[in-house]
């Protein structure tokens, strides 16, 4: 064995002697243990690592302090604007021998970090990194130690990615290296640093270097919503944005026939992938940050319209306005109205490639075409920067086409959100599946087949870094498929027809298989027993951590997981989907993706089977999520394949995150159709679920809620009792008192419809908006628009310069985005709302009864309290400024309770005589008028902005509608609520449908007759219910411009005719036949159907009455 340099170099550096004698121990110790990690494991446990930061803080105060004085060479330093060389007053930096000692130093940890985590972590403990990140300023330090000091904070990062996951199905999670790199590295001064280093225009490639590095820290490690919004404030888009406006210039120059004129900012072609991935990074999952971007003076300058748009003459739609239209094919394609993606082909129209618009070559007018079935798609221009992305794609290939198609992706849902300038949505889709679709497919086929489907030796042939590039696709590419088709059925029908499902569930299945080594361990001779410890060693800085996950099996959980969320992405909206994503064979792989990582796997293990860390369960969870939407699928392959116990387990897992993804993947397991429903609630289900309803995270709260709500529905009354005692009425009561109204909004929760800006505006009652954008001219054309919108071949094509191009136009949208996002108090409300919605919801589905006994109703109201209960519903009906119910309810006692009386029998009357009720011929809205007119007060204009919003309106009437389907006495006592029932008259004319169906189905229950002896009370109520109002009110309804609230206001018109006509005497009950079950949709069911007078339809709230939509993705209800 030959001689080892590192005792003599570790002497030295532990006590210096000179300058130069360190400078040549750390040559001799980096050149010692480049490429041997065994020699890197002895450096560190002899205590190599506090020299080594002793060194970078000391040299560093040294040189920052020498050059603040003026040092270099008797002038200031300049900031990298002189070809990199940070050239002082002489014309150059003074490389001095302290800084040749920091250079050597970087070095020598820059090669430690490459040993892995094991290495990383006594790094840390000793202090390393801030010292580090003092040295990335360009204007204090010479432009080699920065550009040192990047690659060295790479690689430590890189190495932290390799760690194993801390969590631990047996014990606590601990504080990764990470987190501790994420906290230190994201600071104001590091992010002003990199906004310094992104800010040089110099084409020298030590600037270049320097810029590249930057972007691929941030690529790597922003990922958190304060990482981004650090960098945001740094100014750090902005500067991206202008590299990317720089680099795209050659292409507009060349359309606009100017001469080139490189800009100072344009980077060489190579950095333009990481210049995407960085923007992609800042902008991912935050609508402001895109709006930030896509509104920066860059973009705007570079891809916003020209300066003669303001002054209308310019069509922005123009062949000859929009030179970046000739950068992409365009698509001629005869589609029907249904679809805007069809297999008809050829799709894309050639043109010439000459320097004039002129000979752009247009579609035929419609006078020309043939007769046919089909609609003609008439061109529309896209949003310039969609063009040149759309054109950055199809050129390049690689990395390049990747970052182009993942930064489209989150530019379309920002769109999708916030619209402005934009072409149809039909457009926007042809252009996505037939010009981008293709390439995502291309990329993980293609690089599939490529790494795995090939013979050894032309994997062997493919060079190292091809190889790299190749696996970070495999890695990235399915989550821009997922981003891609993600709620558009559209683009997942293009990605199915392409055949891609059998290849995902290949790739998925390839991340399982097991790993060879592809070296063994070297043989050491020192003995493997503990080595006596130096006194004199820091023990932090020189105690390895614990070892990491081999390359290959990090690359395995990287494409498992991206799978993952692509084949949840395909099976969100469509059944047939999700029928062909379980026949390739994808739940038989679910089960292994559900097992979490556990740490008693042995280091050496070359399984990728010993578990999945944090992100891939929560992916499995998604598609297991996804797929039970499906009720075949449910009741079939997911029950067959044994799911529902690792989700399960999974509800106690530690990281929060795997807890909400568990619990939304239950809910849908909890149905009434699911089979293993019962076999949830006998191992603890519900308990497990009541405990998370009353934890700390929203998401977790809401998702044990919403199975809740669920897993009521169905259950005997003793389970339901159970459940509801386990939850506990106080924290129902507690959810249900949140004042989602209490505090004045700048829109109605709710009610507000995006228009064409993208903007929440009530449709009935606009409302003043400072921060709101509105057109001042109100003319006819507006009109035709909306008339023509609906025929492709007549739209107009939207001026893209008429809005949001002056600055104070711009700050208002990017207030009114940034509003909607970050607003603290409009979150909370939002959050309150969803809360109150599921509670009612599970109100609603523990009332439900199949036989409407009013067992579950009496219990309720016994727990809540008559009162409060009522009041509680009409605080979700009420505007504001109204009377609260409690004036009125007062009168009715306790001794007025059902729940005293034996279930089934008949109880006392609930008849309220108070002389607080209504007289007859009086209107609710306005005492003044007779019921006469009261249709002319329901035709009168309502604020509705000063009521709930619409879902909690429609879970609140849903309940008064089960309520009324209880025993006659539940009736009495809800008509005996005379200002409950005064809040649910005006709901009549509400703008939402699904709040004036239950309003009907609230009437046909309230005029339903049991048998013949509930016939005297039955015209009493109706008697009460005309002199309320509620007989105009079902006219109203009757002539309603849905078809399902239309036949119900029939039907109750026919029974108030019944009651109160002559002849409806003779009117008996008669026996009940089976009834439908309820839309999955969350409406009412059609219960028992009697056969009084021949009318077709039952009362709602018996059978399958009870809300059980399936959970959705974005917290919203529906298959």
């Amino acid at each position: 064995m030959g001689y080892s340099a590192i005792p003599p170099a570790l002497l030295e550096l532990s006590n210096p002697t000179t300058p130069e004698a360190q400078v040549k121990a750390l040559r001799d110790l980096k050149n010692e243990i480049v490429g041997h990690d065994q020699r890197k494991e002895v450096a560190v446990k002899h205590g190599v690592v506090r020299p080594l930061a002793t060194i970078l803080k000391a040299e560093g105060r040294r040189g920052a302090k020498r050059r603040s004085n003026g040092a270099i060479n008797g002038g200031g330093a300049s900031v990298g604007r002189d070809g990199g060389m940070g050239l002082g007053a002489a014309g150059q930096w003074e490389w001095t021998s302290e800084d040749e000692m920091r250079f050597q130093a970087t070095l020598v940890l820059g090669s430690l970090a490459n040993g892995g985590p094991a290495l990383v972590a006594p790094l840390l403990n000793g202090n390393v990194f801030p010292p580090l990140l003092e040295a990335l300023s360009p204007s204090q330090t010479p432009p080699k130690l920065v550009m040192t000091t990047l690659r060295t904070i790479e690689q430590i990062v890189d190495a932290v990615a390799q760690e194993k996951p801390t969590e631990s199905s047996d014990g606590p999670v601990r504080t990764s290296l990470s987190s501790s790199v994420s906290e230190q590295l994201y600071t104001k001064q590091v992010a002003d640093n990199f906004a310094e280093i992104l800010a040089q225009t110099s084409r020298s490639s030590s600037v270049q270097q320097q810029i590249w590095s930057v972007t691929k820290l941030i690529i790597k490690t922003c990922h958190d919503e304060h990482q981004k919004k650090l960098l945001l404030e740094a100014g750090i888009l902005d500067l991206l944005a202008g590299k990317l406006a720089a680099m795209a210039l050659p292409e507009a120059q060349a359309l606009r026939n100017e001469p080139r004129n490189p800009s100072r900012e344009q980077l060489p072609s190579i950095y333009l992938a990481d210049v995407l991935d960085a923007i992609s990074a800042i902008i991912k999952d935050s609508h402001y940050n895109t709006a930030r971007f896509l509104y920066s003076q860059p973009i705007q300058q570079a891809f916003g319209p020209p300066k003669e748009a303001a002054t209308g003459a310019y069509d922005g739609f123009s062949p000859q306005a929009t030179p970046w239209d000739r950068l992409i094919p365009r698509l001629q394609t005869l589609q029907s109205k249904s679809d805007p993606y069809t297999k008809s082909w050829p799709a894309l129209g050639a043109y010439t490639s000459t320097a004039t618009s002129d000979s752009y070559k247009r579609l035929p007018g419609v006078d020309s075409l043939p007769p046919t079935s089909r609609t003609v798609i008439t061109d529309e221009s896209e949003n310039p920067l969609f063009i040149w992305l759309i054109y950055a794609a199809r050129r390049a290939e690689g990395k390049e086409r990747l970052a182009s198609c993942w930064l489209l992706a989150l530019l379309k849902r920002f769109g999708e959100r916030w619209p402005l300038n934009d072409p149809s949505k039909i457009t926007r889709q042809r252009h996505f599946a037939y010009l981008i679709m293709p390439l995502v497919v291309k990329m993980i086929s293609g690089v599939h087949s490529g790494l795995y489907q090939t013979s050894k030796n032309a994997y062997g042939s493919l060079s190292l870094q091809e190889k790299q590039d190749a696996k970070y696709i495999l890695e990235r590419a399915p989550l821009v498929l997922a981003e891609l088709v993600s709620e558009n059925p559209t683009l997942q029908n293009a990605a199915v027809d392409a055949k891609l499902l059998p290849e995902l569930c290949q790739i998925l299945k390839k991340s399982f298989d097991p790993i060879t080594a592809t070296s063994k361990p070297l043989w050491s001779a020192r003995s493997s027993a503990p080595q006596p410890v130096d006194p004199m060693i820091d023990p932090a800085s020189s105690t390895l951590g614990r070892p990491g996950l081999r390359p290959e099996i990090l690359h395995a959980f990287k494409y498992r997981e991206s799978t993952l969320l692509a084949l949840a992405a395909l099976a969100e909206n469509q059944d047939p989907l999700r029928k062909l994503i379980v026949e390739v064979g994808t739940p038989n792989h679910l089960m292994e993706a559900l097992v979490p990582y556990s740490d008693s796997q042995p280091s050496g293990s070359t399984t990728s089977k010993g578990g999945n860390p944090i992100p891939v369960l929560i992916a499995a969870c998604t598609v297991v999520r996804k797929l039970s939407r499906s009720v075949s699928v449910l009741r079939t392959s997911l029950i067959d394949n044994g799911l529902a116990t690792p989700i399960q387990a999974l509800l106690t897992h530690p990281d929060v995150k795997v807890q909400v993804a568990a619990t939304d993947a239950l809910a849908n397991l909890l149905l009434e159709v699911s089979p293993v429903r019962q076999e949830i609630v006998n191992a603890g289900g519900i308990k497990t679920l009541c405990e998370h309803c009353r934890s700390a995270n929203f998401d977790l709260r809401f998702g044990s809620l919403w199975a809740l709500k669920h897993v009521i529905l169905g259950l005997t009354s003793s389970m339901k009792i159970q459940c509801l005692e386990e939850l506990g009425v106080g924290w129902l009561v507690q959810t249900l008192n949140g004042e989602p109204t209490k505090t004045s909004m700048p829109t109605p929760l709710g009610m507000g419809t995006p228009n064409a800006a993208g903007e929440r505006v009530d449709i009935l009652n606009a409302m003043d908006d400072p921060n709101m954008d509105v057109d001042e001219d109100t003319s006819s054309e507006e009109d035709e628009d909306t008339m023509t919108d609906s025929i492709p071949s007549m739209r107009r094509h939207p001026r893209p310069g008429s809005r949001y191009t002056s600055a104070t136009n711009i700050r208002d949208r990017l207030q009114q985005i940034k509003s909607d996002e970050q607003d603290v108090r409009l979150s909370a409300e939002r959050d309150d709302i969803r809360m109150q919605e599921q509670a009612l919801d599970f109100i609603r589905n523990f009332i439900n009864e199949d036989k409407a006994s009013g067992e579950m109703i009496d219990h309720l109201l016994k727990c809540f309290g008559h009162s409060r209960f009522f009041e509680i519903l009409d605080s979700k009906i009420r505007p504001k400024g109204s009377t609260p119910t409690s004036s009125s309810s007062s009168n009715n006692n306790n001794n007025n309770n059902p729940s005293s009386q034996p279930a089934g029998g008949p109880g006392p009357s609930y008849w309220n005589p108070s002389p607080s009720r209504t007289a007859f011929g009086t209107n609710i809205i306005n005492p003044n008028i007779s019921t006469a007119n009261a249709i002319f007060n329901l035709s009168q204009p309502i604020n509705w902005a000063s009521y709930p919003p619409s879902e909690l309106l429609s879970a609140a009437m849903y309940i008064l509608t089960h309520l009324a389907n209880g025993r006659p006495q539940h009736r009495s006592l809800l008509i005996s609520q005379t200002t409950l029932m005064s809040h649910v008259l005006p709901l009549i004319v509400h703008p939402h449908r699904l709040v004036r169906l239950p309003c009907s189905w609230f009437i046909i229950n309230l005029t339903w007759i049991d048998d013949s002896s509930d016939y005297g009370a039955s015209r009493e109520r109706a008697m009460s219910l005309r002199q309320l109002g509620f007989e105009e009110g079902v006219r109203v309804l009757s002539r309603d411009a849905d078809q399902d609230v239309r036949e119900r206001g029939k039907t109750g018109i026919e029974n108030f005719a019944r009651l109160l006509e002559d002849g409806g005497r003779g009117v008996g009950g008669g026996g009940a036949s089976a009834g439908y079950g309820s839309p999955s949709t969350g409406g009412g069911a059609f219960g028992s159907e009697a056969n009084l007078g021949g009318n077709g339809l039952g009362r709602v709230g018996s059978g399958l009455a009870g809300l059980h939509g399936h959970r959705a993705w974005g917290g919203g209800g529906g298959v």
